[in-house]
């Protein structure tokens, strides 16, 4: 068959060459002008600026000691082959344009509080080195107001002819968050976090305040109120925000349910969840998303939450002739990701790893590792990254507590934090009857992820009080 295959392929190649040999011979062949822009950069040296930790050029720091340290990168895509001049320097233009293209208000992070490592140069030797490092050093302040989010741009400029620094590379953006006076769930800067969902219907938030290390820290890191969910409204022609009862109660309750967790350091999240209805996460237009976006923005900043969480369920087949829909795939739950993202950038956008939710796709240049901040899988699983994500953004186990899923051995715990895994998520916290059941299992993943133990709960609260009581398990 080789042999055959070969001597028809030089039978046709032969026939080819002398037919384009006759044509060649009877008529001039023009060729039109060619468009030589598309290759004006092939020779050129190119830079960017990141963070070392994330690899992101923009970041959230949240700000809970006296200083917050972390490395600047500035690369190439090639060798320079000659010196090159480098500055990292504090860009407080950018301040403005940055705002206005995300709709907020930052306010600049004090340049006084910013210090970079040899006062941002780099001189760059003709060798064939691609990456410089540089420290970063933020500074806390009393004149900095707590829980406000402040803006650092630091640009990436040089004067050196041959070496371009394209305008979305030049920039590495820091959202600093002052958190400083509220460190009760501080574990360490790579310690595993943990993240709960719970139950808004049966269950009080306020419980998280009683599950505490044996140091004293607090133990749950994020918690995910479950849940909101997206409904289409015919009549108005929009898709929105739909909150139950129970959901609702917490939200006008908020200085008293939820606000006290977030002074403690606890990051307080909006699930949101498919309503058997044509709307859905993981099937909204371009259009659609922008605008579901932007209500999740407005009512994240007027209940000061932290975020969203995103679960793609219950949702019908969309009505594709309507501009709000798109077909179900997990390329629109990407897109309302980064619409997301995009509208409240200084909020977290977190994902529940199921049904179409989780999309590895690029928008506008912007990496899904930018615009997903956590991912968590379903339950009894670990939750793998996608493009510019790493596993510290990722859920090594997820359990379910009152149904008994998942793992939560303390070897498994504690070689997830040794793969690097960056949270562990638990799901329904004091559902059911076998509470003392659910504390046992989260002890064990504490010995696990901490090396400590978690002290056993003492006191508990009843849905919808605000009321501190005996817990007798």
């Amino acid at each position: 068959m080789k042999k055959i295959f070969s001597y028809n392929t030089g039978i046709y190649a032969a026939f080819f060459a002398a037919a384009l040999l006759s044509v060649s011979c009877t008529e001039q062949i023009e060729i039109g002008d060619v468009d030589e822009s598309m290759y004006s950069n092939v020779n050129t040296v190119s830079g960017y600026v990141r963070d070392v930790r994330t690899g992101k050029s923009e970041n959230i720091i949240e700000l809970r000691a006296d200083s917050y340290s972390s490395q600047l990168v500035f690369g190439f895509n090639k060798p320079p082959k000659k010196g090159v001049d480098v500055v990292l320097q504090y860009d407080a233009d950018y301040a403005a344009s940055y705002n206005a293209l995300h709709e907020t208000d930052f306010p600049l992070y004090p340049e006084e509080l910013v210090s970079i490592e040899e006062d941002g140069k780099i001189l760059v030797a003709p060798d064939e080195k691609l990456s410089y490092e540089l420290g970063l050093t933020v500074t806390y302040s009393d004149q900095l107001k707590d829980d406000q989010t402040y803006i650092l741009p630091i640009k990436a400029v040089s004067a050196t002819e041959g070496i371009a620094i394209p305008e979305p590379s030049s920039r590495s953006v820091y959202l600093i968050r002052n958190y400083r006076n509220q460190s009760g769930t501080y574990k360490g800067e790579d310690a595993v976090q943990t993240f709960l969902f719970y139950e808004a219907n049966d269950t009080n938030p306020l419980n998280t305040l009683e599950f505490m290390l044996e140091d004293g820290t607090l133990f749950f890191d994020y918690i995910v109120l479950f849940a909101a969910n997206i409904n289409y409204n015919a009549e108005t022609g929009r898709v929105y925000v739909n909150k139950n009862p129970n959901i609702q109660f917490l939200l006008d309750n908020n200085e008293q349910y939820l606000q006290p967790l977030r002074k403690r350091g606890v990051k307080v999240l909006l699930g949101l969840l498919g309503n058997h209805d044509q709307s859905g996460l993981a099937q909204l237009s371009e259009i659609g998303a922008r605008e579901y976006a932007r209500e999740l923005a407005a009512l994240c900043n007027a209940y000061n939450l932290d975020g969203v969480n995103f679960d793609d369920e219950y949702s019908n087949s969309p009505d594709l002739d309507n501009p709000l829909f798109d077909s179900h795939g997990s390329y629109a739950a990407a897109r309302l990701c980064y619409e997301t993202k995009k509208a409240m950038p200084d909020k977290y956008v977190t994902v529940y790893a199921y049904g179409s939710m989780y999309g590895d796709y690029t928008f506008d240049g912007v990496e899904p590792g930018q615009y997903m901040d956590i991912v968590v899988a379903d339950y009894g699983g670990a939750a793998w990254p996608v493009t510019g994500m790493t596993l510290k953004q990722c859920s090594g186990m997820s359990i379910e507590l009152n149904r008994g899923s998942g793992d939560s051995s303390e070897s498994t715990a504690r070689s997830r934090k040794e793969q690097g895994y960056g949270y562990y998520m638990y799901f329904a916290l004091y559902s059911g009857n076998s509470w003392a059941y659910q504390i046992s299992r989260i002890q064990d993943t504490a010995r696990g992820l901490y090396d400590m133990e978690l002290k056993t709960p003492e006191y508990y609260y009843e849905k919808n009080s605000t009321e501190r009581k005996p817990l007798t398990l």
